[in-house]
């Protein structure tokens, strides 16, 4: 099995070669879902992608402006900042479309036997979680949507305003809009074929309520795909607009004289063996299965603490009000965005 991989991998840096591609890109999820990385070399590449490499273990700490959290025990000061190994997932691998068919590979951090999974790292503790729903014969479908802001701005450009009086895509307040959509229509396919180009492709795109407010519906696939595919989209959407002279943003809430923005996930449980859908019942309320009616119950008692990841920033919390199409209690209902 071993020589087949290499064989394998040998025949993949022969075809990048022939293309002419002299680099690759590595991304990782950092403690705060913010994708990081850095270009390496081919020759590099070739080197590690069967072994395991290692970054300064301060990305592991850092929040989103680069300051170390001051109360974190697994980096700091206290441990002199040593690498923190990963491995680089060759299943996740991607061609950059706008940068020469560049490939783009998520990598993983592992822990210091450098097989184990890593203690903190967002990709290895979700794995924990699908082992052991893996062990009760479980498997989980996901699939996420976002609503996001797009600005006729630059990043140099909002600072020079200081984050106010932005000029948005399109004015005003239209939700599902046709004219909106048709008179931006190159922009919605480019984007759309783009999202698909890099194996996050949009199930729908709609401009959602507010001005240069878009939606996107990203397609269902198994968690940790779905996952990976979630991050990806959250960055690289930017990275399209950027590259366009335009600007995204997923804030909770930009300012207080327009919508604020949300996520959600879609999720089921299917039968690993079977594949069969176990959250569905024929005769029971809303179709709800048992084990759904449980799943359900069992993010209502942990919805509170849970927010410390899905509510992270204080700007989270401006949303979260009442009348802004946001919850605001634990509660569930069959059909009810309320």
């Amino acid at each position: 099995m071993k020589k087949k991989r290499s064989l394998a991998l040998k025949e993949k840096i022969d075809q990048f070669k022939k293309k002419g591609i002299q680099k690759v890109k590595l991304v990782f999820t950092d403690i705060d879902g913010v994708l990081r990385g850095k270009y390496i070399s081919l020759e590099k590449f070739h080197s590690i992608v069967n072994k395991t490499a290692g970054f300064c273990d301060c990305v592991l700490g850092w929040d989103v402006n680069d300051k170390l959290y001051d109360n974190s025990k697994f980096t700091g000061w206290h441990t002199a900042f040593p690498d923190a190994f990963y491995r680089i997932d060759v299943s996740t691998e991607r061609q950059l479309p706008d940068e020469n068919e560049t490939p783009l590979y998520i990598i993983e951090f592992v822990g210091e036997d450098k097989k184990s999974l890593h203690p903190i790292c967002p990709r290895s503790l979700l794995k924990r979680v699908l082992e052991k729903l893996h062990s009760m014969g479980f498997g989980a479908y996901m699939a996420f949507e976002y609503e996001f802001f797009v600005f006729r701005e630059t990043p140099l450009s909002i600072r020079e305003k200081n984050f106010r009086n932005l000029t948005p895509l399109s004015p005003g307040n239209f939700g599902y809009s046709i004219i909106r959509n048709s008179a931006e229509s190159d922009l919605f396919q480019e984007f759309m074929d783009y999202c698909a180009r890099l194996n996050f492709p949009l199930e729908a795109l709609h401009c959602e309520t507010g001005p240069g407010v878009l939606e996107a519906a990203i397609n269902y696939d198994e968690a940790l795909s779905a996952a990976d595919k979630a991050v990806l989209f959250k960055t690289f959407s930017k990275v399209f607009f950027q590259k366009r002279n335009l600007l995204a943003t997923f804030m909770a809430k930009w300012s207080m004289d327009y919508p604020g923005l949300g996520g959600h996930v879609h999720q089921s449980l299917f039968d690993l063996k079977t594949k069969k859908n176990i959250f569905y019942s024929p005769k029971k309320q809303g179709n709800m299965s048992s084990l759904m009616e449980s799943y359900v119950a069992g993010q209502l008692k942990y919805l509170k603490p849970f927010l410390a990841m899905s509510a992270p920033t204080i700007n989270s919390y401006t949303r979260l009000v009442k009348g802004a199409w946001a919850p605001t209690s634990s509660t569930w209902g069959i059909d009810n965005r309320t």
